[in-house]
């Protein structure tokens, strides 16, 4: 994110610095006042390098000499006259920024500027093949390399970028041509590469691709696009029986499309095909896993139980646990153990099969197989899980929370808090460049290790970047410090808003806290895929109508960065869940996942038919259930961590049929 380019950098920054600071406790230095200053200055020197004012930009980085961000004013300063090629000035930002995030991004700047300006000899100095991973760079490089280099070396590395299944950015296209030319692009090259964008649905660059083959093999290409339109041909069976290569990949893809129409359909002519192709054990087992998951997708629930039993050597876990998962939903709890039954040992005894294990000896057996039943119930709740914290519930006993502190002095803290490139995570953050801030933060730890980590972890969370600290101590794989793994974020912001909104619902800061920790990790910049915004992954439309009915002034979207009204906004409307859905928290939870309406689709299809357990084990969606699990667990934790006991779930929640 570009301040210059965003305008809003500096007055979020100043928006959130107290927020944030509050909420870290001592996220600022004691001298507040005099970095709120050095950062102020920065802005001054950036605007300095805009309007090319270099008598202020050099008596501002004379005042700046301490400041962490100096060398990003040497940065910005070369990135504005990078078009002019200032070669000494590159090679003395490169060597003296050599192992850094700015030392590296200004090498990709470079690398750009040369590759589109065909500097190629220059092009084949800067480019380090251990740290470019941009397909464009790589494209560059190649055509670099077959100029001026080693040729054969350059048509290896295009054949890689040849076989894709998509159209490669446009700085490959004169490497490509030349490669072609030179005889590079081999029959079989051609082939590879028409099935793969076959197979990615790219038919425009298959045919593209085709057009470079010869006669012979154009013809089986066309085969190849006919079947991937129209793939129930197969059911033509002698049409596609040859001794060609070519139709076993044909078919194979054509089966795989089938089972999108019709599993039963696909399932048919894969026995037609198996005999006479023998197929290897590798593609059966895909072939079957699709048309397997293609049962499901099309509820064909009869037809997915013949596969698996028909298919000896069948066992893909996935979908024997979807159906173990349908036969919890009919509460035919002699399937469900047929199918538990069906999946590997180390999938058994996971704590979420151990509890439905006993949950399946208590329905078919009662109390004649008690002790057995208590014996998987005991093994669960050994586990700080959901299901864990289930089995405990059945068995009266307190939940395991196994919280140990990880193994950091002080002293290793203080010393990691003053290396450089923490240090200018840390303004970047203060100043709202996020973007920056993490490269820099990611830079800073990788290759560290695990104490290392758990020491970064302690830092991040000293200044209030949770999902920083969150990550290291996940990175490190120390699961069982529940006060880096699951902190106390923004708590005057969540107790405040809790309190203010409670009365109306069932809500309380451990949900707050638990909807939070799932959706973003605590990470207040976040945006997703989708364009959720913030701590708890708010739509901006989702906001902006929330904003209207919980009176919360919300103007822009970036306001949705700043944690008191992503909190107050993501709240309230959890608030209106509880609310709609007779303050359950099952539903409200899967609701704010999932959307409203579709919980109340699931709720029509269940008719209150089901124990709670079971109707959160079988929705439908896979994200949902898991997300439903551990918001209802985050809960317990957080709970456990202000020094309360919660109850996993509440006397309503426990008791009614959904």
């Amino acid at each position: 994110m570009s301040i210059d380019a965003k305008g809003f950098a500096l007055i979020l920054s100043l928006a959130l610095s107290s927020t944030i600071s509050a909420a870290a406790g001592s996220a600022e230095r004691p001298d507040a006042e005099y970095a709120v200053a050095q950062r102020e200055k920065l802005q001054s020197a950036r605007m300095a390098i805009a309007q090319g004012d270099r008598e202020t930009l050099s008596r501002l980085k004379h005042e700046l000499a301490d400041y962490p961000l100096l060398p990003y004013l040497d940065y910005w300063a070369l990135s504005k006259k990078l078009s002019q090629l200032p070669y000494s000035e590159i090679d003395r930002f490169l060597e003296e920024y050599r192992g850094t995030a700015i030392g590296d991004w200004m090498q990709v700047k470079v690398l750009r500027e040369l590759g589109s300006r065909q500097r190629f000899r220059a092009y084949l100095k800067y480019y380090d093949a251990d740290k470019v991973v941009r397909t464009s760079l790589r494209c560059y490089y190649a055509d670099a390399l077959s100029r001026h280099g080693d040729k054969t070396e350059a048509y290896q590395l295009v054949e890689d970028l040849w076989l894709v299944g998509h159209s490669q950015a446009e700085e490959c296209d004169p490497v490509f041509a030349r490669w072609i030319s030179d005889g590079g692009l081999t029959e079989d090259l051609a082939w590879r590469r028409h099935m793969l964008a076959v197979e990615a649905g790219n038919l425009d660059l298959a045919e593209y691709v085709a057009r470079k083959m010869p006669p012979e093999k154009a013809a089986l290409a066309k085969i190849a696009r006919a079947v991937h339109r129209a793939p129930e041909q197969l059911l033509d069976h002698q049409r596609f029986l040859s001794n060609k290569p070519e139709y076993r990949e044909i078919v194979l893809h054509g089966i795989a499309r089938l089972a999108r129409a019709s599993a039963e359909d696909a399932l048919t002519a894969w026995r037609h095909y198996d005999a006479g192709y023998l197929f290897d054990d590798k593609e059966r087992d895909v072939l079957l896993r699709e048309i397997a998951l293609n049962f499901a997708r099309q509820d064909n629930l009869d037809g997915l139980r013949q596969l698996v039993q028909q298919s000896d050597n069948f066992s893909d876990e996935r979908t024997i646990e979807w159906l173990a998962r349908q036969a919890m939903r009919e509460l035919d709890w002699a399937q469900v153990d047929f199918w538990i039954n069906r999946l590997p040992e180390t999938a058994r005894n996971h704590e979420r099969w151990l509890y439905w294990r006993a949950r399946v000896l208590e329905e078919q057996y009662g109390s004649s197989r008690a002790q057995e039943a208590a014996y998987l119930y005991r093994r669960a709740a050994q586990e700080r899980s959901y299901y864990g914290f289930l089995a405990a519930d059945t068995l009266g006993q307190n939940y395991s929370f196994v919280d140990r502190p990880a193994p950091i002095n002080a002293r290793a803290v203080e010393e990691m808090s003053a290396r450089p490139a923490m240090q200018r995570a840390r303004e970047l953050q203060a100043i709202g460049e996020f973007y920056h801030a993490r490269r820099e933060w990611d830079y800073a730890t990788q290759g560290m290790n695990h104490q290392e980590l758990l020491t970064a972890g302690k830092v991040a969370s000293a200044w209030g970047w949770y999902h920083k600290s969150i990550r290291s101590v996940l990175a490190a794989d120390y699961l069982d410090d529940l006060e880096l793994r699951f902190p106390l974020a923004f708590a005057d912001i969540v107790t405040d808003v809790s309190r203010r909104m409670g009365s109306k619902s069932a809500l309380d800061p451990y949900l707050i806290y638990a909807v939070a920790r799932q959706e973003s990790h605590f990470s207040h910049d976040a945006k997703s895929g989708a364009g959720a915004l913030g701590l708890m992954q708010l739509l901006p439309s989702t906001a902006r109508a929330t904003a209207r009915r919980a009176g919360v002034d919300f103007r822009r979207n970036w306001d949705l960065l700043s944690p008191s009204t992503n909190i107050a906004l993501g709240s309230f409307y959890l608030s209106t869940l509880l609310n709609r859905f007779d303050n359950n928290r099952i539903l409200a939870a899967a609701a704010y996942n999932a959307g409203p309406t579709r919980v109340a689709q699931w709720l029509k299809e269940t008719r209150q038919q089901l124990p709670y357990d079971v109707w959160i084990e079988t929705i439908p969606y896979s994200e949902t259930r898991k997300y439903v699990q551990n918001v209802l667990a985050y809960s317990v934790i957080y709970a456990y961590r202000s020094g309360t006991n919660l109850p996993l779930l509440r006397e309503n929640e426990a008791t009614t049929r959904l």
